[in-house]
């Protein structure tokens, strides 16, 4: 099971799933998202990273890797180049570090997964918080695997992955709420993974067991799904990394397919991507991914063991800003 313990669960059924061919078929041209890889980055080759899980951009355009296997933040530079690494902020040591995200005010938010707890350190690594998560009802722990912060810097949602369920924070004074419960309908999760927020403020959570990603709306309520299981283009078979453009479209990873495709805010696919002979650009077991300034997509490949920073060149139709989102039929 994802997450059944921890960080190394996690990564052996990634590495342990059986090859799937990626969508089948050829791609309609009008569903080819063009795109290439311009930089990757990777640690140096005595002191490489090793099943990387996650990446974050700050605001100032510096990049940091979740490197769990190495009990550590990995840091580089704006222009790519290897800054260090943070492993005990504070003298707390790090311990299976899989999900981090940057706030917009240059603060690095780790999910310390083996742990169980939560830790906010400076971008040179200085500790600014941390807490613990407690174990939920039963007693299993929390298995944080993923955490994205509003853009206001109010609250924190976070991944609990054994759990099946997402804690959201109020920041101001600590306090906790869940949503979701094990199950397959909507409202319910099957080991969620990751998290994101969009610019509109709705937050998007993977399932990698689920084959879904699930919406909720900035009011907490359940608001639809993308995909659902398969390995046609708008399907997705073992989703894990998301992220939202600045026109809240949403890319999502396949780790086993080794694809991105990407989606309209409402679920609609806009396309996968593709090289610019119109092949389906590929990546080794695609993980944790996040948008910079600049709207390049970096992409963990876990299996490769560096980040892919891509470029891609939406067509006309396919930068068509989504309508607004109407909450009518957002259900609690």
């Amino acid at each position: 099971m994802i997450g059944a313990a921890g960080f190394a669960a996690c990564t052996v059924v990634l590495l342990i799933d059986p090859l799937v061919a990626s969508p089948a078929g050829p791609i309609p041209p009008a569903k080819r998202i063009t795109a290439s890889v311009v930089r990757t980055l990777a640690a140096p080759a005595d002191d490489p990273m090793r099943l990387p899980t996650d990446v974050a951009v700050d605001p100032e355009g510096r990049t940091f890797v979740a490197d769990g296997v190495n009990n550590r933040i990995v840091r580089f530079s704006r222009d790519g180049r290897f800054d260090g690494a943070i492993a005990a902020p504070g003298g707390l040591a790090l311990n299976q570090p899989v999900g981090l995200t940057t706030d917009n005010h240059g603060r690095l938010w780790i999910a310390d997964t083996g742990n169980h707890r939560i830790v906010v350190t400076a971008t040179d690594g200085r500790l600014l918080e941390h807490f613990d998560l407690d174990a939920a009802e039963g007693g299993r722990a929390f298995d944080a695997t993923d955490i994205a912060v509003t853009a206001d810097g109010k609250r924190t949602y976070i991944v609990d992955n054994d759990n099946h369920r997402l804690a959201i924070r109020s920041n101001a004074d600590g306090n906790l709420t869940f949503l979701g419960k094990f199950g397959d309908g909507l409202g319910h999760f099957k080991w969620p993974f990751m998290v994101c927020i969009a610019p509109n403020g709705y937050v998007y959570v993977s399932e990698s067991m689920g084959a879904r990603v699930q919406r909720i709306s900035p009011a907490d309520r359940w608001s639809g799904q993308i995909g659902q299981w398969g390995v046609e283009l708008g399907q997705l078979y073992r989703p894990k990394g998301i992220a939202t453009d600045a026109d809240a479209r949403v890319c999502v990873g396949d780790s086993t397919l080794g694809v991105v495709q990407m989606f309209d805010a409402r679920g609609a696919t806009i396309g996968v991507l593709c090289d610019r002979q119109g092949g389906i650009l590929k990546f080794e077991h695609p993980m944790g991914m996040c948008f910079d300034k600049s709207g390049r997509l970096y992409v963990v490949e876990l299996a490769a063991n560096r980040v892919a920073v891509v470029a891609m060149d939406l067509s006309p139709v396919q930068k068509t800003r989504p309508r607004e989102n109407a909450r009518a039929g957002d259900k609690p």
